[in-house]
């Protein structure tokens, strides 16, 4: 047992970054003392704010599975971001889309193929917006160029190209007419299925339009939690870095690979930290507020997705295979 804990990658990332930030917190206990002045208002604010993120993030899957004759009501689609959302926390790296893609699939029907087609529908919106408010927030703040300035300008227009691109133009689709049976055949199909179904999402101008709207509502939602949290800390952050601050945070969930994005995060706004403008130890008192709130909203949310399921007809089998 020992051995394969040794050869999981990620339980040795988490469990080093464990160990960093306890040998950090015992030197610098007095770097931690904000955290007991903590303004208790903005933390129910903060925790409301999650709550409305997770249901956007429903209404967005609601949306996106109706070019795939896929339809769902408002309080499934809660219930599946919810179920989603405590994956992702609470395991590794996919672990919240391959609950959604197990539920949808056992419960709607919805083919893998078709699933991933609907998260790189996801993954293409929030690249495509979040690179653009990057961008814009780095024009703000020109006068802090340096050479972590330029890393994140070329990353931020790389993505926004690529991902407008995807978004207006249909991807060609092979002719693939009963291939012959050989061992890439059944990997041939399933490209050939993702491709198709992307195309059905973006052939609807008036669907697209409504997931970028929700895309950048999320956005909006998260830079609000990031202002209270840092407000509740009694630090202070410009508008500009805090759009920044937003944008490193949203995009970090796509490197997640220990469970609630543990030390990614962290160590991706502390190579930014010259330009957000924060030290190390408040960058740390940040992220401490963020997990705190969030474990206890999606406790929350678990306790009542408990109670919910029976009230959307949801059977034993089907939640216990998510």
């Amino acid at each position: 047992m020992k051995l394969k804990a040794l050869k999981n990658p990620r339980l040795i990332i988490t469990s080093l970054v464990l160990a960093v930030f306890i040998v950090y917190f015992f030197l610098n206990v007095d770097k931690f003392k904000p955290l007991l002045q903590v303004n208790g208002y903005l933390l129910i604010a903060i925790a409301l704010t999650n709550v409305a993120g997770v249901f956007i993030n429903g209404l967005f899957t609601k949306f996106i599975l109706e070019p795939f004759n896929k339809y769902i009501s408002i309080t499934e689609a809660f219930y599946v971001s919810v179920i989603s959302s405590i994956g992702n926390f609470f395991a590794t790296a996919g672990t919240g889309f391959g609950i959604r893609a197990i539920y949808l699939k056992k419960k709607h029907g919805l083919p893998y193929s078709e699933f991933i087609s609907t998260l790189s529908g996801n993954y293409i919106l929030v690249f495509l917006a979040n690179s653009f408010i990057g961008l814009l927030a780095l024009y703000l703040l020109r006068d802090e160029y340096n050479n972590q300035y330029a890393i994140l300008a070329g990353a931020f227009g790389l993505m926004f190209i690529v991902s407008l691109l995807l978004s207006v133009i249909k991807t060609p689709i092979p002719k693939i007419s009963k291939p012959k049976k050989t061992k890439f055949s059944a990997a041939a199909k399933a490209l050939y299925r993702v491709t198709h179904g992307w195309n059905r999402i973006i052939a609807n101008k008036n669907l697209v339009f409504k997931l970028l709207c929700l895309t950048i509502v999320n956005f909006f939602l998260a830079a609000f939690i990031y202002w209270a949290i840092i407000a509740s800390l009694h630090l202070t952050i410009t508008f500009p870095a805090l759009l920044l601050f937003s944008v490193l945070g949203s995009l970090s969930i796509f490197i997640n690979i220990t469970p609630a994005n543990l030390g990614i995060k962290e160590a991706i706004y502390i190579f930014f930290s010259s330009i957000l403008g924060f030290s190390v130890s408040e960058i740390i008192l940040i992220a401490l507020v963020e997990r705190g709130v969030q474990f206890v909203v999606l406790l929350a949310l678990w306790l009542y997705s408990s109670k919910a399921k029976n009230k959307i007809g949801l059977d034993n089998q089907v939640l216990g295979t998510a």
